[in-house]
């Protein structure tokens, strides 16, 4: 009898273990089923105005629509985006903590002495979002209007002009050192924390030229307020057609392409990076997210995880060897 009360005694304990056990994995399994429930942080590593914090305000508005939910756009700009990139990186693997990077993703590893973070493995890639070409843009002041001018100005003033960089470790940074090392021009770079700044100081003629994404540019490029004179795309730009390219300016090989991305910290739950790119790529094929990305000179792309992973290892991989060959570091 005592033998009988023993066992049902296990039984009803063995039960209510389970229970309890199926209890936890739906608790811990809910917030990936009903995500998102509360509002989303998207750290951007630069200031306000810029390329990428303007592609992100377009995105944003109706991808916050389709989650349901708010989602903050917080800027900490600095150190080529290392700043917000190691907030992201951090942060918990649940989706509520997202990266909007850039270019400099790829770059800044090589630009500093190291960074608190690897830009593989410390996160989980969702979709690249957009892409754009640079195009080489000059005050107004400077009497140059073609790319063998400019050269030729640079020349036969070494060390007297300045070029704006819009963040260490960004598409214009790495162009405008690679210009240089394709032409022996003795130019000074200028740094500064975003597209926001960099384009003030040119407009103001704090420096004389800067390469800038068409989305930081097309604005004051239309309003006559800045000359354009190149384009690092491998074709004119239709919203610039007469614009030559690099190449037609006898540049060779000058091909660099500012972009942005979504990035989750790693070991994001696969569900939750599958609702993220799934939203994402229905904003950017919404006829209005289009029109308004065009304006500012802006491609959407709409990768899968899969192709911006290896995107990512690419870019590591072609810009290490660049920066590596023009001995380009940040102090």
């Amino acid at each position: 009898m005592n033998t009988m009360r023993l066992i049902r005694s296990f039984l009803i304990a063995l039960a209510a273990g389970c229970a309890a056990a199926a209890a936890a994995q739906s608790q811990t399994a809910a917030p990936t089923s009903s995500y998102p429930d509360k509002s989303i942080r998207l750290v951007l590593g630069v200031p306000p105005g810029g390329s990428t914090d303007i592609v992100a305000r377009i995105i944003v508005v109706k991808l916050a629509e389709a989650l349901g939910q708010q989602i903050v756009i917080d800027n900490r700009g600095g150190a080529g985006g290392a700043i917000a990139t190691d907030i992201v990186a951090r942060a918990a693997p649940d989706g509520y903590t997202l990266l909007f990077a850039y270019a400099s993703h790829t770059t800044t590893p090589f630009l500093y002495k190291s960074v608190p973070y690897d830009p593989v493995k410390s996160f989980t890639p969702i979709t690249q979002v957009a892409t754009q070409p640079l195009v080489i843009t000059i005050h107004p002041s400077l009497p140059v209007n073609t790319i063998g001018e400019l050269i030729a100005y640079a020349k036969a003033h070494p060390g007297k002009l300045n070029i704006g960089i819009a963040g260490a470790g960004s598409g214009g940074h790495i162009a405008s050192e690679y210009f240089k090392q394709l032409t022996g021009t003795q130019i000074v770079s200028i740094i500064y924390k975003g597209g926001g700044p960099s384009m003030i100081a040119l407009l103001g003629g704090e420096v004389q030229l800067m390469f800038a994404s068409t989305s930081t540019a097309m604005a004051f490029i239309k309003q006559g307020k800045l000359k354009v004179i190149a384009t690092t795309s491998t074709q004119r730009l239709p919203y610039l057609p007469e614009v030559p390219t690099f190449d037609e300016g006898g540049v060779k090989g000058l091909r660099v392409t500012a972009w942005q991305g979504l990035l989750g910290p790693a070991r994001l739950p696969r569900a939750i990076v599958d609702r993220l790119y799934a939203e994402v790529v229905k904003v950017l094929r919404m006829p209005e997210v289009r029109e308004s990305l065009a304006a500012t000179g802006t491609d959407p792309a709409g990768s899968t995880p899969e192709e911006f992973a290896a995107e990512i290892n690419n870019q590591l991989e072609h810009l290490g060897k660049v920066i590596r060959a023009a001995g380009m570091k940040v102090q």
